[in-house]
């Protein structure tokens, strides 16, 4: 009896399994009758895109809407659209002007109607509007490169200059989605180089390439011997022996500088001196590590000020100069208490001097400091981290 449950079992196994195969990759049904085409279709230009709506075909056999169109001389794309629905997008078109696009209704046998054509006419797609907005700057150690995105698209910023060969060829490519983007490469020395960047966006679609002669400015490590802590009234004092001094003493391990909690309230500032007045790149912020990272009094969110003049020892702000905004990132987004290699990987930077951020071109030499933490990776109210490493022009 066994045997026979078994045998049994196995049958409706393979039978089971035949069914599958033999239907899994072919047509819903297997009818050659061609569905009726879709009418009354109007088109909606957009930048680089266009969507169309139609009537469809009173037809039980139809599964979907097919268009067919190219974005330029060579590639030919692909869009469809649900039954249920009585519109289709198509995008991708490399620059304004009019294109014409096949709609097929297509059946549940994979059948195709007659094609309908209708030309659609998109303005400029936003690869091109953001490309004429590329300016190239020189900067510290390298060159600036800005552009305007007001709607956020997925593009490529692809930064080239010539090569050992004398060829030019991409060095560094940003994919972002940024508002106001602003990217920097660095490690390039004091002497005039021809830098170009152009935009590419998510079809393969390539802007014209915009073309500059910088000469990258000067950049060293500030000299930490010289730094000071300058104590305002509404500064936040030391604890549990972590000195603001260990903040800026090249040792890379603990103690550094830790806050007292509470005293006085967020949000918590610190000052300190430099001892020289310099045009500031930007500066390395290194986290308590190992258990420690992206939690406890590690810093998320804060403003760095700065001055060249005395500050006002009543701890007035007059005088003062936003330099940057700053948010510590973690890249995997993972949750608290968990912290990934690529996490990790980030808050320590490649050289193990901390997390880097960039001061903008606009802002003015200084000479002292002023941190304002806003909150910390524990969303309590206190502040530590190991290390801080300046970079920029002395003047």
């Amino acid at each position: 009896m066994r045997k026979l449950i078994s045998g049994l079992i196995f049958s409706v196994v393979v039978l089971a399994c035949g069914k599958t195969g033999l239907n899994s990759h072919g047509p819903i049904e297997n009818n050659g009758t061609a569905p009726g085409v879709v009418t009354n279709v109007k088109v909606a230009n957009l930048p680089g895109a266009a969507i169309l709506t139609y009537t469809l075909p009173k037809d039980g056999n139809l599964q979907y809407v097919l268009a067919e169109y190219r974005i330029n001389d060579s590639t030919t794309r692909q869009a469809k659209a649900s039954r249920y629905g009585d519109s289709i997008h198509v995008d991708g078109f490399s620059k304004a002007g009019a294109y014409e696009v096949k709609l097929y209704a297509v059946s549940k046998s994979e059948v195709k109607s007659a094609p309908v054509s209708v030309t659609v006419n998109p303005s400029t797609p936003p690869y091109r509007v953001i490309a004429a907005s590329l300016q190239i700057h020189a900067d510290f150690g390298g060159v600036n490169i800005t552009f305007d995105n007001t709607g956020e698209d997925k593009i490529a910023l692809v930064v080239i200059t010539k090569d050992n060969n004398k060829e030019f060829s991409a060095i560094e490519t940003f994919y972002t989605q940024l508002k106001n983007g602003s990217f920097s490469i660095r490690g390039y020395d004091t002497t005039s180089i021809v830098f170009g960047a152009y935009i590419k966006d998510r079809w393969d679609n390539y802007s014209d390439t915009v073309f500059a002669t910088v000469t990258p400015l000067w950049e060293v490590p500030l000299d930490k011997i010289k730094f000071r802590k300058y104590v305002l009234p509404s500064d936040q004092p030391s604890a549990w022996g972590w000195e603001m001094e260990y903040l800026w003493d090249d040792k890379y391990e603990e103690p550094g500088f830790h806050t007292l909690q509470g005293n006085p309230p967020e949000p918590h500032r610190f000052t300190f001196d430099m001892g020289v007045v310099a045009k500031l790149s930007r500066f390395k912020l290194l986290q308590r590590k190992y258990d420690w990272l992206y939690s406890h009094g590690n810093p998320r969110t804060w403003t760095m000020w700065g001055t060249a003049a005395t500050p006002d020892p009543s701890g007035s702000w007059n005088g003062w100069t936003k330099l940057t905004d700053c948010e510590s990132i973690k890249p995997s987004g993972s949750p608290p208490g968990v912290v990934t290699d690529e996490d990790t990987q980030h808050a320590l930077g490649t050289d193990g001097k901390g997390e880097e951020y960039l001061i903008p071109l606009s802002a003015p030499p200084v000479r002292y400091i002023r941190m304002e933490i806003h909150s910390n990776w524990s969303n309590t109210d206190f502040f530590h981290a190991l290390e801080i490493s300046f970079y920029g022009n002395p003047q």
